[in-house]
C-alpha cells in the first residue's frame, strides 16, 4: 500500500452487482405501476431504432426510457424510485455480492458505485450496499424527466474519477475494479486489480489473455 494512500474497490452496476439492466427493470416495472405511460412506448422505439442506425445518442435512448416516470405525479417521483430500489432491484441483488463488499470494507478499501445507471434510484442501492462514494449519469426528475451532463460509461468513468477529491488520494496500483462489459476496459486499466465478473466470451478471452481474475457469482 502507498503511505497516506488507501486502495479502492470499484464496482460497476448492472451486470457486476445485478443480473440485468436496471433501467429496463425500471421501464418494465413503471409499465405495470403506471399503465398509461404505455404512451412511451412509440417514442422509445423511435429511439431506440435511431440508436442502432448510429442517428441517435444513447443518452437519448437512456432519456427516453427514463420518460416514463413523467406518468408519476412529480410529488411522487422519489418515493416511487426508492420503491423500485426495495421492490424490484434489491431482491436481484447476486449472492457472492454482500461478502465481497464485506471483505473490501474489512481491508479498509474505499468502497465506489460506478455506473452509467442514474443517481435516481442507484442513491438507493450505494446506501444499501454500504458504498462510501457513488460515480454515475445524473438525472432530474422535475419538472420533466431528462439526464444532464453526459453518459457514465466507458472512459467517462475514468474521467470522473480522475476528477474526483478522492482520486489522488487513492492508492490505484492496489486497488480493485469489477465490471462485466468490455466497455468498462478503461476502468480496468486504471486499477490494479480487474476482475470479470460473469464476463461474456470475448471478456472473459481478454480477461484470460491478461492474467485477470475471472469471478462468476
Amino acid at each position: 500500500m502507498t503511505p497516506d494512500k488507501r486502495p479502492a474497490a470499484v464496482f460497476d452496476f448492472d451486470g457486476t452487482l445485478i443480473r440485468e439492466d436496471s433501467a429496463m427493470l425500471l421501464l418494465r416495472h413503471t409499465l405495470r405501476e403506471r399503465p398509461r405511460a404505455f404512451a412511451q412506448i412509440a417514442p422509445l422505439t423511435l429511439a431506440t431504432g435511431g440508436w442502432a442506425l448510429g442517428l441517435v445518442t444513447r443518452v437519448s435512448v437512456k432519456e427516453a426510457i427514463l420518460r416514463v416516470l413523467e406518468y408519476v405525479p412529480e410529488t411522487d417521483r422519489e418515493a416511487f424510485l426508492e420503491k423500485f430500489h426495495e421492490r424490484i432491484l434489491l431482491p436481484r441483488y447476486l449472492p457472492d455480492v454482500p461478502e465481497r463488499i464485506r471483505w473490501h470494507r474489512s481491508l479498509g478499501h474505499l468502497l465506489v458505485l460506478v455506473s452509467a445507471s442514474v443517481d435516481v434510484y442507484l442513491i438507493h442501492a450505494a446506501r444499501s450496499l454500504g458504498m462510501d462514494l457513488l460515480i454515475c449519469s445524473r438525472a432530474v426528475l422535475r419538472p420533466r424527466v431528462r439526464l444532464v451532463g453526459e453518459n457514465c460509461r466507458g472512459e467517462e468513468k475514468v474521467r470522473r474519477i480522475t476528477e474526483s477529491s478522492f482520486y489522488p488520494h487513492t492508492d490505484w496500483s492496489n486497488s480493485w475494479a469489477y465490471g462485466d462489459s468490455l466497455s468498462d476496459l478503461p476502468l480496468f486499466r486504471l486499477c490494479g486489480h480487474p476482475v470479470a465478473v460473469n464476463p461474456g466470451r470475448v471478456l472473459g478471452r481478454h480477461a484470460r489473455r491478461n492474467g485477470w481474475r475471472v469471478l462468476g457469482w
